[in-house]
């Protein structure tokens, strides 16, 4: 469904945040419902989604949520 996403800049956090909005709107689900099923706080799901921030071990979670890996290139 999505490219690489590398994380170094804005534009790669908010695809990051675009891709998680798309999974979830895929599954049809609602912010709250997320925030149920996985714990994590809804504002902070929509801040990710939003690409107003980064916070690794929440996208991680969303996505492994989503049953989804995420690939990290170093270069």
């Amino acid at each position: 469904m999505n490219n690489h996403v590398y994380l170094m800049d804005n534009e790669s956090i908010r695809q990051l945040g675009e891709e998680l909005w798309r999974r979830r709107r895929a599954k049809h689900l609602l912010l709250e419902q997320v925030q149920k099923q996985s714990g994590i706080p809804a504002k902070v799901i929509e801040g990710l989604e939003l690409g107003r921030y980064l916070q690794y071990g929440y996208a991680r979670k969303l996505l492994k949520f989503y049953g989804v890996n995420m690939k990290i290139v170093l270069e």
